[in-house]
C-alpha cells in the first residue's frame, strides 16, 4: 500500500498551455491581473495532485521558447510560478544570485555597454516597455557586446518574468524592487 502511494505522489501530468504575451507599456497591477486571470481561466478546469501547467511566454534568439510553469515547487503557493531556465541559457538554475552574477560579469567585460544594459533593465523594471525585443531594438549592438554568460535577450526575458513573478508574490512590489536593486548593485 505504501509503495502505491509513493508511486502516485511521483506521477505528474504536464499540461502545455496557451502562450502568455505581455507587451507594450502596462502598469504592474494590470500585468498581474492579466497573468492571474490566464492562470484561473486555464487551470480552473484541470485540478488534481501532480498536475503542472507550462506556459510559453517568449521566443528566444536561439530558436527556443522561454516557459514558465506552475506550481513552482512541491507545494502550491497562491499564483506563484517558476521561470524555466535551461542549462543552455548559461544562467545556472536561474536563481537571483546567478542572475546578479551574470550582470556583474557583463559589467567587468564591457563597462560602457553595461550602462546600456542597465538602461534596458530599468525600462523593463518600470514597465515603460515590456517587449524585450522592442527594447533591444534601441541597443542594436548590445547582444554582441558580451561574450560571458547568457545572451542579452535571454537574460532580460528571464528577468522580465522574474519581475512579474515577484509582483504576484509581493503585492506591494517589494520583490520586484529587491530583485532590481540586487542586480543593479553589479554597477558598483
Amino acid at each position: 500500500m505504501d509503495r502505491r502511494r509513493k508511486m502516485k505522489k511521483k506521477e505528474t501530468t504536464t499540461i502545455e498551455c496557451e502562450a502568455i504575451e505581455i507587451k507594450g507599456s502596462s502598469a504592474r497591477d494590470e500585468i498581474v491581473k492579466k497573468v492571474i486571470n490566464i492562470f484561473i481561466a486555464t487551470e480552473s478546469h484541470q485540478r488534481g495532485h501532480g498536475v503542472k501547467f507550462r506556459y510559453p511566454v517568449k521566443n528566444l534568439s536561439t530558436g527556443k521558447r522561454l516557459f514558465i510553469f506552475r506550481p513552482a515547487g512541491l507545494r502550491k503557493w497562491n499564483f506563484d510560478f517558476k521561470v524555466e531556465v535551461l542549462e543552455e541559457f548559461r544562467l545556472g538554475r536561474g536563481t537571483h544570485n546567478e542572475i546578479k552574477l551574470d550582470f556583474q560579469n557583463k559589467k567587468l567585460e564591457s563597462p560602457q555597454e553595461f550602462n546600456d544594459l542597465l538602461d534596458a533593465l530599468t525600462t523593463l523594471y518600470n514597465c515603460s516597455e515590456n517587449d524585450v525585443d522592442k527594447i533591444l531594438a534601441n541597443y542594436p549592438d548590445l547582444d554582441k557586446a558580451f561574450q560571458t554568460g547568457a545572451k542579452v535577450d535571454i537574460l532580460l526575458k528571464v528577468v522580465k518574468w522574474m519581475f512579474i513573478m515577484e509582483d504576484i508574490v509581493y503585492w506591494n512590489y517589494k520583490g520586484r524592487a529587491m530583485l532590481y536593486n540586487a542586480i543593479t548593485e553589479a554597477e558598483i
